[in-house]
């Protein structure tokens, strides 16, 4: 089955990413993560689509991808940082020193040892060899379909939840679903017209909502290092707001016109 065959060539590709270096390069973490959320949401699909329990091998999937939480918050702060070209260049570079020292701690003490490779390698290989247990005669493209229906579903719930009240974790549930969605839509063959279009507003959608959460990262981050100037502060309430009136537009039109 296509998706199956898919999402075991993605375990492969981060099997590689994680395991098959020294040291984890910036490139490496980020689509690393990436990969690890693309299948979760293929597991969610095959789960939805067929009625089949996925939750050890997802919960797999989630496991490995908190393991390089900390390298990727800490390279995102430091990419938002040089995006703030608003911000005094002091400010900045004060910050940003801080966030590479960081970035070397965390380096030196979550670099894969040679167990830790092994033990991540053996639950990929739990995920793939579920995966190949599974009977492809369940999933149907119309109950793939349905499953990715679903998807959109709980990204709509979530938006009313957004729109009752806009705090920033609620951004990011939003983001969750559509980045959902968006990976389970791009998963279905022959997505056309409208299908198309709405991959790429989810896909635009899923960009704004996640630079809105790198800003609150980042303020959160230079606050908690003591390095949150007035200046800085500023800008970065400047950014976030505008990010916040588009995120709420464009989940508006992914999420809020459908009757």
């Amino acid at each position: 089955m296509r998706l199956i065959e898919a999402l075991v060539a993605r375990l492969h590709q981060t099997r590689h990413l994680v395991c098959g270096h020294q040291t984890l390069a910036v490139s490496a973490v980020h689509e690393a993560r990436k990969n690890l959320k693309n299948i979760r949401a293929g597991l969610r699909m095959l789960s939805d689509a067929g009625s089949v329990d996925l939750g050890q091998a997802n919960a797999l999937c989630r496991d490995v991808g908190r393991l390089l939480s900390g390298l990727r918050d800490t390279d995102v702060c430091l990419l938002t940082l040089e995006g703030l070209v608003a911000a005094t260049p002091n400010a900045r570079e004060k910050l940003a020193a801080r966030l590479r020292t960081r970035r070397e701690e965390l380096h030196e003490a979550s670099a894969p040892d040679p167990r830790a490779q092994r033990e991540i390698a053996a639950d990929l290989a739990g995920v793939e060899q579920v995966l190949r247990g599974l009977d492809p005669g369940r999933f149907d493209e119309s109950k793939l379909s349905h499953a990715v229906d679903l998807s959109r579903q709980l990204g709509e719930r979530r938006y009313q939840a957004l729109t009752a009240g806009p705090e920033p974790e609620r951004f990011h549930d939003v983001r969750k679903a559509a980045k959902r969605e968006l990976y389970q839509r791009r998963y279905l063959a022959g997505a056309e017209g409208a299908a198309e279009q709405r991959v790429e507003l989810l896909d635009c959608l899923g960009e704004h909502l996640g630079r809105h959460q790198d800003l609150c990262v980042l303020r959160s981050v230079a606050e908690a290092f003591g390095e949150l100037s007035e200046a800085l502060a500023d800008v970065i309430e400047a950014e976030i707001a505008s990010e916040r009136a588009q995120c709420l537009a464009m989940a508006g039109d992914a999420y809020g016109g459908r009757e």
